[in-house]
């Protein structure tokens, strides 16, 4: 019944899709003319550059996971946490709706895992949290420069903006209240106790336990949280490096950047597999506010090159071409190393 349930709300996910990619085309906001032109010889230097900037921010993702992984004494080797990444990506992109990237990466990484098994999968939650809070932070700023720059113009939409706002600046308020209670031993404690109560000795008591090691080095998610902001920057510049593959008239760089950030913001609700037609539905209505048609064809051809980079991560899923080294746990009472993974290209 459970797995009923499950498939009835994927298919009612895609059957949303659908009517929303089919609006889009019925309303001129995709033309397949334009879907074309990104394929032509022409356009090519764009792709390229485009493409190049999202392998660049799976690069910085790449990074930051190992950093975050370090807090708990597990190092994994670049090539390991890329591959990761990328499989990540393929089930997220390629096949939305399936198994989550996240669910996969902690997978990968809690089996590997020889003591404390769950750790790691807590990292991972907060690898995406820090990622998410860099995109509220990026929002709440575009939000206050477009009240400004276009306030006439958005006044219908003045309700939508300071929910943005006021969203944001609760989540960002919770972060900062998680680094300085992460500095009080007592808190730490108290709060180990209460899971210790609810989920004893097993994979979620040590997930939390992922969590309590973080708020002990409150700057390595401040420098987290900073490398998060740089890998949305680059996203975007990879998203509107395609601004020259179209026709449409486009407003000022700045108000692109601004309103695209908000459409990436929002665009993070799951309201279809992959957010395919959501993300595209909200850049058609955003990009329209400031005054260009481009939205949509601009983030579905977006979508359409980070899917094709993306099938490198379903390349190391389905083939372990390259084989990762040992991940190994540093065990600093016992002044020893214990490999976590062997030559077996499991990642």
């Amino acid at each position: 019944m459970r797995h009923f349930k499950k498939y009835l709300i994927t298919f009612f996910k895609i059957g949303i899709a659908s009517i929303l990619i089919l609006y889009l085309f019925k309303s001129g906001r995709l033309r397949f003319e334009s879907l074309f032109r990104l394929f032509h010889l022409e356009s090519l230097p764009f792709l390229v550059l485009s493409a190049f900037a999202f392998f660049s921010s799976q690069v910085l993702s790449s990074i930051r996971i190992i950093f975050l992984l370090k807090i708990i004494e597990i190092k994994l080797r670049f090539i390991q946490s890329f591959k990761l990444t990328m499989i990540g990506n393929f089930f997220n992109m390629v096949i939305p709706g399936t198994v989550g990237g996240d669910i996969v990466k902690g997978f990968y990484l809690a089996r590997n895992e020889e003591t404390y098994k769950g750790r790691s999968s807590g990292i991972v939650i907060i690898d995406r949290v820090i990622g998410l809070l860099a995109l509220l932070l990026i929002g709440v700023v575009s939000t206050f420069y477009l009240s400004e720059k276009y306030r006439s113009i958005l006044i219908p939409y003045q309700y939508e903006l300071w929910s943005i706002i006021a969203i944001s600046a609760v989540a960002l308020g919770l972060f900062i209240s998680l680094i300085i209670v992460g500095k009080n031993k007592r808190v730490r404690e108290k709060l180990k106790e209460i899971a210790f109560k609810v989920f004893r000795q097993g994979f979620f008591y040590n997930m939390i336990e992922g969590f309590g090691a973080v708020t002990k080095k409150g700057r390595y998610l401040i420098y987290a949280f900073l490398m998060s902001i740089v890998v949305q920057g680059v996203s975007l510049i990879g998203l509107l490096n395609l601004v020259n593959l179209t026709d449409e008239v486009m407003p000022d760089l700045i108000a692109l950047v601004a309103i695209s950030s908000i459409v990436m913001l929002l665009g993070v609700i799951p309201v279809t597999p992959g957010n395919i037609g959501w993300t595209e539905l909200l850049a058609t209505f955003g990009w329209s506010a400031i005054g260009s048609r481009g939205g949509a064809e601009i983030f579905l051809s977006w979508r359409i090159i980070t899917v094709i980079c993306s099938l490198l991560g379903g390349l190391f899923y389905l083939f372990p071409v390259l084989k990762p080294r040992d991940v190994t746990a540093e065990n600093d009472s016992k002044g020893k190393k214990v490999g976590l993974a062997k030559e077996t290209g499991d990642f």
